[in-house]
């Protein structure tokens, strides 16, 4: 598995000299093991310093106690599939990237419980500076990931999206399609993305040369590749060009005993979005969740409003209804039959663009995972320890354990009872700091 260039990235847990001890916790440490009762965490310069039963741990002299009887601690979520800083209310466009608006997502992510997010190729290249900041210690929202500006071909999906146009690296030939690759590397980005999706056969779809010359071109970078597919076929035809992510579900078919070996071997990981895809069609059905205060804290009236009249009567009249209603049907089926299989199951959402919530729809996407039929434990492991395998951080995140990032969720409710109780949230400690 090849491995982020995110040197640093720890280095920016926090520097400050403050020492917490959260006390008599119920820890879910994100490895899929068993919960522990009546643990120690103890935080200090962004770290876990020290954790174990709480019976045996002595607390540091001068440190902060925090009781916390009674409730469960998880690993803060880490999203796989975001977009950050191009939209405000249900607008998208390049005008709303700013520092402000950027950095009002990301601390929105983290008051969810979402301490690290992936920018998934509709960047500025503000988005670096923010990145750095977070890196110098910085850090008050989540931390963030990014592809800056990913690939498709000229014309290509998803060029017609509002703001897209432009930001979308339209690629003519393979050579051009490796010279960007180097050209991301040097400014910085993280992750490379691409589009392989021709939308029901509206749009020329990237093609397997030009897919090819980006994985091998970003994998010489030791930048990871990941895809937004919809086909089966293409879904093949990526990893077997040695695709690291695929960042969608396959929903035209059911994936085959061929896709799954393939993905085993080369150790591929497979986000679901179903949250993405039930949102293209839900609003039409006025779900009650739009007046949930968990949802609402996050959302202006304006926005709400829009939601429930202009989208609404948007996608009720949307010939593609039935067909996106479809999609998420066989999303579903998927996902179980890939975790049935033994594919790794990483965690995403694809928030970030008009009326996909960043936060909010993390949980949600938790909900329709466990709905598809995996285990509470085993989406909270995929949206930790799988997700951070991934990205190739998981030295220093996704798990609670002494010396990893003290990224983490308190919760007042069990999630292995219902994974809805990931949405009662008591507090988030991000870099060691409880967020206000």
């Amino acid at each position: 598995m090849r491995r982020l260039l995110v040197l640093g990235l720890l280095a920016a847990v926090g520097l400050s000299a403050q020492v917490i001890a959260l006390k008599n916790v119920r820890l879910i440490d994100g490895s899929g093991s068993s919960p522990t009762e009546n643990v120690t965490i103890v935080l200090s310069g962004g770290k876990i310093r020290d954790i174990g039963p709480a019976s045996r741990l002595t607390t540091p002299e001068g440190a902060d106690v925090v009781d916390l009887s009674g409730k469960t601690v998880i690993p803060g979520i880490i999203n796989l599939h975001g977009h950050v800083g191009m939209v405000k209310g249900l607008s998208q466009d390049m005008e709303n990237y700013t520092r402000e608006n950027a950095e009002g997502q990301l601390k929105t992510y983290a008051t969810y419980g979402v301490t690290t997010t992936t920018s998934m190729g509709t960047d500025s290249d503000l988005i670096l500076e923010i990145r750095d900041v977070q890196r110098r210690g910085n850090v008050n929202g989540a931390r963030v990931l990014t592809a800056l500006q990913g690939f498709t071909t000229i014309g290509g999906y998803p060029t017609q999206a509002p703001g897209v146009k432009g930001v979308a690296q339209e690629v003519a030939t393979s050579a051009q399609a490796r010279a960007w690759v180097n050209r991301l590397h040097d400014k910085g980005a993280d992750v490379v993305k691409m589009w392989v999706d021709d939308h029901h056969e509206n749009f020329e779809k990237l093609p397997p040369r030009m897919y090819k010359a980006i994985i091998e071109q970003a994998h010489k970078h030791d930048m990871l590749a990941f895809a937004h597919l919809y086909e089966l076929a293409d879904a093949k035809g990526l990893v077997d060009a040695g695709l690291d992510v695929i960042a969608h579900s396959v929903r035209d078919a059911e994936v085959d005993d061929v896709l799954i070996a393939a993905m085993k071997n080369n150790n591929v990981t497979y986000v679901a979005t179903l949250s993405r895809e039930k949102s293209t069609f839900i609003y039409a059905d006025s779900p009650e969740w739009l007046d949930d205060p968990f949802f609402r804290k996050s959302v202006d009236d304006t926005t709400l409003e829009a939601v429930k009249t202009t989208l609404k009567a948007t996608q009720t009249k949307d010939p593609e209804r039935q067909i996106n209603i479809d999609g998420l049907a066989m999303a579903m089926k998927n996902l179980k039959k890939l975790s049935d299989a033994g594919v790794r199951i990483g965690f995403g959402s694809d928030t970030g663009p008009p009326a996909r919530f960043s936060g909010y729809f993390e949980h949600w996407e938790m909900e329709l995972m466990v709905e598809s039929g995996l285990t509470p434990m085993q989406v909270i492991t995929s949206a930790s320890k799988t997700a951070a395998e991934a990205l190739g951080i998981e030295k220093d995140f996704g798990t609670l354990a002494k010396g990893n990032a003290a990224d983490l969720v308190v919760l007042n409710s069990d999630p292995l009872d219902d994974i809805l109780n990931t949405r009662d949230i008591h507090s988030v400690y991000l870099a060691g700091r409880k967020l206000e």
